[in-house]
């Protein structure tokens, strides 16, 4: 868990360096658009959880704490389900900016492209109870959602609620947290909304 860690903030520091030399890829298909929600998705669920963790619990006794076993498991488990609940909120923002600005069509392929999304995740650790609880959850979530407006109308919602909700500190403190916490992962997902709207180019459905 320790290396995991010092490898994402790493990669966070390396990132806006990629960017400023090399750019970032254009999203023209389903192949870019799976990578973009993908790394983006790590990107903000590990960088806000790990960030809350050593804010809360101050740096060393956090770094010591990840060669717990017990702690480690509930890091673990709080990762994973922050991760997925960010995945099905930047596809539902995605798609329903694509449906309203250039294809109508792609909202027919959000099931079993969030499913491709999770079969990459199994050779990470992904476990398929979860995995299946998760499609599960989607599907009820798409039934209910409205394309025309989902896109700027709070779309990261339930990803910042799960960071709250699954980050493993005690309650009474992480009451004292929650607006500064649900924020912090706010201001995150403002700036990927703004780098989508920049890569995004004319959209190809029927390449993959």
């Amino acid at each position: 868990m320790l290396q995991q860690f010092i490898r994402v903030f790493k990669e966070f520091l390396l990132d806006p360096a990629k960017k400023l030399f090399l750019g970032e890829k254009k999203i023209k298909n389903f192949d870019d658009l799976r990578n973009f929600i993908s790394h983006k998705s790590a990107y903000v669920s590990q960088f806000t959880l790990y960030g809350y963790l050593r804010t809360r619990m101050g740096g060393f006794t956090f770094y010591k704490a990840l060669n717990d076993g017990k702690f480690s498991i509930s890091v673990n488990i709080a990762r994973w389900n922050i991760f997925l609940a960010s995945v099905q909120d930047l596809l539902l923002f995605t798609f329903s900016y694509i449906y309203n600005k250039q294809d109508r069509n792609i909202i027919l392929h959000a099931k079993t492209f969030l499913e491709k999304i999770l079969d990459e995740q199994h050779p990470f650790g992904l476990d398929i109870e979860l995995k299946n609880k998760t499609l599960e959850e989607f599907s009820q979530r798409i039934e209910k959602v409205n394309w025309h407006i989902c896109y700027k109308q709070k779309p990261f919602e339930k990803s910042c609620e799960a960071l709250f909700i699954w980050s493993p500190i005690a309650d009474e403190l992480k009451d004292l947290d929650k607006e500064i916490v649900i924020n912090s992962m706010d201001i995150q997902w403002q700036n990927i909304m703004i780098d989508f709207v920049k890569l995004l180019q004319p959209f190809n459905n029927n390449e993959r």
